[in-house]
């Protein structure tokens, strides 16, 4: 991993915040409340209508009222209103902003309108589907978003600030470079935080017949593994260290994502930040499989961070 890491120290300005009104949703607007009183943030709460009814099995059944659309506005409006309410309750600069169509597109677009730092979403949200996860829309708004994304889970209501421990998945690429400065955002004014930096590796199979058919890998291999990991890891840490953050170096062998989960829970991690790939627009690679699989599992709240764009 590259030494000169840029460690940002500067608050989050404006937060938004993606509301469907769900029970999940507002575990989102809650935290990020913290978030905001903490960075002396302003919130921008935003709402997609999506006037078209769903697919139905016996549409004829359903009867329509003729101001359906303005109907459906009036309540979207009167949503925004009540969670505003929260929010200025709390002390934190707020405001709505409604919009129609594309719920991932619009979100994300206008969170480059807006310059937002952060965008907040709850996961499954209203669709009822339990092993739909991220459920469609904060699924998409994680792979597109420009911005860092922090999900939450349903019912996760602990508070995230001030943060006290962050765990931070490394695999030493650019893209894990640049999440680690944004992770830093998140710490400003926190006392005492402690940063996870864990990194984990597999051994090639391609070398597993050198430790002998059916007998695994042999101890050397896992112990130079083990070694190279803590060597490549140790600059990171000291940047962190010299920033003044408590670190903690974790290297182990075995599934990342497994491993970052089981983690999280076993430290009582606040929050998880990592890297993903990029904005890839095949789903089976939408976040990788590592950064897919912890923010979907994650007992904490994830952020997800994209590498900027390059001039390449």
């Amino acid at each position: 991993m590259a030494t000169a890491i840029e460690l940002a120290s500067d608050p989050l300005q404006t937060i938004l915040v993606a509301t469907d009104f769900s029970e999940t949703a507002g575990l989102a607007l809650e935290r990020a409340l913290d978030i905001a009183i903490r960075h002396e943030s302003a919130i921008a709460l935003i709402h997609v209508m999506q006037p078209d009814l769903p697919i139905v099995a016996s549409p004829e059944m359903i009867v329509v009222p003729p101001d359906y659309e303005r109907l459906l506005r009036e309540a979207s409006s009167e949503g925004l209103a009540h969670a505003a309410d929260r929010a200025r309750q709390a002390g934190v600069r707020v405001r709505e902003i409604l919009e129609q169509g594309n719920p991932a597109r619009q979100i994300t677009a206008c969170a480059d309108e807006i310059q937002a730092d952060l965008i907040m979403i709850g996961t499954r949200g209203n669709t009822g589907f339990k092993h739909l996860l991220l459920g469609s829309v904060a699924e998409e708004v994680v792979r597109i978003a420009s911005q860092p994304v922090l999900t939450v889970h349903p019912g996760d209501d602990r508070p995230i600030e001030p943060v006290q421990t962050l765990l931070f998945p490394t695999d030493f690429s650019p893209t894990a470079d640049y999440a680690l400065g944004v992770a830093t955002r998140l710490l400003a004014g926190s006392d005492k935080a402690t940063i996870l930096l864990v990194h984990t590796y597999n051994i090639s199979p391609t070398v597993m017949p050198l430790g002998g058919f059916g007998n695994g890998v042999t101890p050397l291999f896992v112990e130079n593994a083990q070694q190279l990991a803590e060597h490549a890891t140790a600059p990171a840490a000291q940047s962190l260290r010299a920033r003044g953050f408590e670190v903690e170096v974790l290297v182990a062998r075995g599934d990342p994502a497994e491993i970052v989960t089981e983690l999280a829970a076993e430290r009582g991690v606040d929050v998880i930040v990592m890297g993903t790939r990029g904005h890839s627009k095949l789903r089976q690679i939408l976040l990788g499989s590592t950064a897919e699989r912890v923010v979907e599992h994650a007992p904490c709240p994830v952020m997800t961070v994209h590498a900027p764009p390059t001039n390449d």
